[in-house]
């Protein structure tokens, strides 16, 4: 069975995407050695023209990084000065852009509808409600339910 990665390098077509992402990881982990504090709440989208663009999960964090990134600049720039995989990467700049995560859709739980048995039972209990709100309301759901 083969690896993804021996398929990837026997086709011609696909070893340049096997090399971006593995530069991409390689800039991650980067970014995760040079802000850890950071590195759950943003990712690296990539390089463009010398600058290492983060993309930070909400405007607070891009805000922190934006206000760091001298420092975070210099961790980054003597990180790749000692990695042997990156050392070749001559970073000038660091620029945040907000990429805020959307939340996972909401799934609705499907409710049964009562059973006839349980809506004769309740409508036999309302008959003996003294309080009159609670008794309409309680005959406004049976005639729903029905």
């Amino acid at each position: 069975m083969f690896k993804i990665n021996q398929v990837f390098n026997n086709h011609s077509g696909l070893k340049p995407l096997l090399q971006e992402a593995e530069h991409h990881q390689r800039l991650q982990q980067l970014w995760s050695l040079a802000a850890p504090e950071f590195s759950a709440h943003s990712q690296v989208i990539g390089i463009d023209q010398g600058a290492l663009i983060i993309g930070a999960y909400s405007g607070a964090i891009a805000n922190r990084i934006r206000l760091l990134s001298p420092s975070l600049l210099a961790k980054t720039q003597e990180i790749c000065q000692k990695s042997r995989q990156i050392k070749g990467l001559n970073l000038n700049a660091i620029k945040v852009k907000v990429q805020v995560k959307s939340p996972a859709p909401v799934k609705r739980k499907h409710i049964k509808p009562p059973s006839s048995q349980a809506l004769s039972t309740l409508e036999s209990c309302a008959e003996h409600i003294e309080n009159p709100a609670l008794q309409a309301a309680l005959r406004q759901f049976i005639r729903h339910q029905r």
